[in-house]
């Protein structure tokens, strides 16, 4: 254990598991230059996570188990407000045609809990679980726009702001200008922040001490959203399915 309490083979252990996520799958040795470290070490940890079923091997190369997927999904069902807001996700997906998302705040970053696709859903291959900076998109936004201020500057700390696409905020003073505005107007807009092309329509969701819960946000080419006709028909079907989960997670007592 080193003087910060971590304990460096749970750190490696996922070390690799993490590499072998990045390179597709690895040989031993492939994982060994990725993560500069002896391939006498990846081997023995390697083998050890095969043995306990978190890593599958198959012609030599390593690839991570579905046990994680057993946790994170049985963990997710898990949430008051995945089971609350699965439901009402359907029918904002059935109702716009658009693809439809639920994210959560966890460790500084945005995860996206639930993903929901409509008739005319852009195929963005994105998936539960995917997680991203949340000054890089509406939900991350509205997320942000609840969090005490201190925790703001703790997570911008540590994660910064960086640029995802070519419309991404990455200016300290003009996020949160964005930020104020989203407590005012109850949603916020991003025009390709994230995704080039891309424009997404986000409400947050409130406890009943108005914490943040998560978010949730319509996304569509923005050439299918080009009036203004169209863009309030997406906000007004957002905020109201927004506020139909408050109420929902709030009367079942989840705080």
């Amino acid at each position: 254990m080193n003087k910060n309490g971590r304990i460096k083979s749970i750190q490696t252990a996922f070390e690799l598991i993490e590499g072998l996520e990045q390179l597709d799958g690895a040989r031993a040795s492939t994982l060994a230059d990725h993560v500069d470290r002896p391939i006498s070490t990846v081997h023995d940890y390697l083998k050890t996570l095969e043995e306990i079923q978190y890593v599958t091997k198959a012609d030599n190369v390593y690839r991570p188990g579905t046990r994680f997927l057993e946790i994170g999904e049985a963990e997710r069902m898990k949430q008051p407000l995945y089971r609350v807001a699965e439901p009402e996700l359907e029918s904002l997906a059935d109702e716009t045609g658009e693809l439809v998302s639920l994210m959560i705040e966890e460790h500084g970053k945005g995860v996206l809990l639930d993903i929901k696709e409509g008739e005319d859903a852009i195929q963005l291959h994105t998936y539960p679980g995917v997680r991203m900076p949340l000054h890089s998109s509406a939900l991350g936004k509205c997320i942000l726009a609840h969090l005490p201020d201190e925790r703001v500057d703790e997570i911008i700390d540590e994660h910064g702001l960086p640029a995802m696409a070519k419309n991404t905020v990455t200016d300290r003073d003009t996020l949160d200008e964005q930020l104020t505005k989203v407590c005012e107007q109850g949603y916020v807009i991003d025009r390709g922040e994230r995704i080039d092309g891309v424009l997404c329509l986000a409400a947050p969701i409130l406890g009943t001490t108005d914490n943040v819960k998560g978010s949730i946000c319509v996304c569509s080419p923005t050439s299918r959203i080009d009036n203004e006709t169209d863009l309030e028909r997406i906000r007004d079907a957002v905020v109201r399915t927004a506020n139909m989960i408050q109420v929902n997670l709030n009367y079942s007592g989840a705080r």
